[in-house]
C-alpha cells in the first residue's frame, strides 16, 4: 500500500488565511489624481492595509500612491500620511484593496492603537494617541553575531591577549594561594641570628689601645691582636700591698707606664672589633670577639609564645638567608624564654641546626626561619602506613 499518495497536505494558517484582523471604522482617504483632490470613504482598515470604494474613480494595479487616511478623535479630524498600492481590483464592483507600503514607526504605532482601541470597544482620545506617539512602542533590533572567520594577524592577537590575560589570572591565583598558606599553614620565627662558640676579649687594665687586626681577619693563636698602654698607677695598690717600696720608688713609678699585647687564644677568625688608635678604654671593656674556625655555626631563633603547639623537637624548618638563598634545618631543643623562674613565659627560644654547615661569616647576622605546620615527612610516612595496610 502506497502511503505517500495519501498523505495529508497541511498548509500554514497565515497562507491561506489574512494576518491581519480586518476592522469597520469610521474614516476617510484623501490623495490627488491629475491633480485634484478626490475623496474615497474606507470600507474595512487593517495594520497590513485598507479597502475603500472607487465610486467613479479608477486606480492602477501595482502603482504606489500618497494619501492622507483621516479619523474623527474627540470631534476633531486626525490625519495620517501614508503610501499605499492598489492589489485587488473587483471587476463587477468598485472595492479596492490597497496594502500600505513603508510606513514610519508613528504611523504604525497610532494605526495599531486604533485598531486596537475599536476592537475592544474603549472611546479613543486625542490625549492617548498623543501619548501612543510619545512613548517608545517598538524594541531595538538584536546584535547579530558575525560569523566571518578572523584572519591570521586578528586570529594571533586573540590568541595572545587570551593567553596573557590567563597568566595573569594564574598569577593572581598563585600569589593569593601562597599568602594564604602563608598566613594558615606557616609559622614565622619573630627574630632569628647566627651563633656560635665564641671568644671575647677584653682589657685587662685601663689605657690607651691600638689595635692591630680587622673584623673578619684569620689570626692564629698566640698571634697579637692589639696592644695597650696601662699607666703604673693601676698597679700601685698592688705594689704598695707587698711592702716592698719606699715612698721615693712608688712616686717614681707613677710615672712609668706598662705597654702590653692582646694575643688570641687560638686559630680564630675575628668576629667582631672595636677599632681604635691611642683610644683610652676602661678594665673589662671588650676589644674583639673571637669564633674558633673549628667552630660549628647554629641558629638562635626566637617564637611567639602562642605558637608553641606548632613548634616540636625534631621538626624541619626553612632557613632563608640574605640574598634569597635558603636552606633546611631542624629544631634540637626548645625552651621557654621566661623572665621569672617557675613562671609562664612570653616566648620561645629554639636552638636550630642547619643541614649543611653555615659559613662563619654569617655568625651574629640575623636570618629567617619558617615552620610549616604541615610537614611532608608526616605526610610521607602517613602514606606509607596507608600503603603498608
Amino acid at each position: 500500500m502506497n502511503t505517500a499518495a495519501i498523505a495529508p497536505q497541511f498548509v500554514h494558517e497565515s497562507e491561506a488565511q489574512r494576518q491581519f484582523a480586518r476592522v469597520r471604522m469610521p474614516a476617510t482617504l484623501f490623495l490627488k489624481l491629475d491633480g485634484a483632490p478626490v475623496r474615497f470613504p474606507l470600507e474595512d482598515l487593517s495594520a497590513g492595509g485598507f479597502c475603500i470604494r472607487l465610486g467613479n474613480e479608477s486606480l492602477r494595479r501595482g502603482k504606489v500612491y500618497n494619501g492622507r487616511l483621516v479619523f474623527k478623535v474627540d470631534g476633531m479630524d486626525m490625519a495620517v500620511e501614508v503610501e499605499f498600492v492598489p492589489r485587488n481590483l473587483g471587476h463587477d464592483s468598485d472595492r479596492c484593496g490597497c496594502e500600505f507600503q513603508n510606513l514610519g514607526q508613528r504611523e504604525v504605532s497610532v494605526l495599531r492603537y486604533l485598531i486596537t482601541s475599536f476592537l475592544s470597544g474603549e472611546l479613543v482620545s486625542a490625549g492617548d494617541v498623543l501619548n501612543t506617539l510619545s512613548r517608545e512602542n517598538f524594541t531595538k533590533a538584536r546584535k547579530s553575531k558575525s560569523s566571518q572567520a578572523l584572519g591570521f594577524f586578528a586570529s594571533a592577537r586573540a590568541m595572545v591577549v587570551s593567553l596573557v590575560v590567563m597568566g595573569i589570572g594564574l598569577i593572581a591565583v598563585t600569589f593569593i594561594g601562597y599568602q594564604l598558606w602563608q598566613i594558615y599553614f606557616v609559622t614565622k620565627a619573630e627574630t632569628a641570628m647566627v651563633a656560635s662558640e665564641d671568644i671575647p676579649v677584653s682589657l685587662p687594665k685601663d689605657g690607651k689601645v691600638t689595635t692591630l687586626v680587622k673584623p673578619g681577619d684569620q689570626v692564629e693563636a698566640g698571634q697579637p691582636i692589639a696592644t695597650f698602654d696601662a699607666p703604673m698607677l693601676s698597679y700601685v695598690n698592688e705594689l704598695v700591698g707587698n711592702g716592698n717600696y719606699t715612698v721615693e720608688q712608688i712616686e717614681e713609678l707613677l710615672g712609668q707606664s706598662v705597654r702590653g699585647t692582646l694575643t688570641s687564644p687560638c686559630d680564630c677568625k675575628v668576629l667582631n672589633l672595636l677599632p681604635a688608635k691611642d683610644q683610652y678604654m676602661s678594665k673589662g671593656e671588650q676589644i674583639a670577639v673571637l669564633v674558633p674556625t673549628d667552630a660549628s655555626a647554629h641558629i638562635i631563633a626566637r617564637f611567639n609564645f602562642t605558637e608553641g603547639e606548632n613548634l616540636q623537637e625534631g621538626q624541619s624548618v626553612t632557613l632563608h638567608l640574605a640574598g634569597g638563598e635558603t636552606r633546611a634545618g631542624a629544631i634540637e631543643s626548645l625552651y621557654v624564654d621566661a623572665e621569672t623562674p617557675n613562671q609562664p613565659g612570653t616566648a620561645i627560644n629554639a636552638l636550630i641546626q642547619a643541614e649543611e654547615p653555615m659559613p662563619l661569616e654569617a655568625v651574629g647576622r640575623p636570618i629567617g626561619v619558617t615552620v610549616d605546620v604541615i610537614q611532608l615527612s608526616a605526610l610521607d610516612g602517613i602514606v606509607d602506613r596507608v600503603s603498608g595496610n
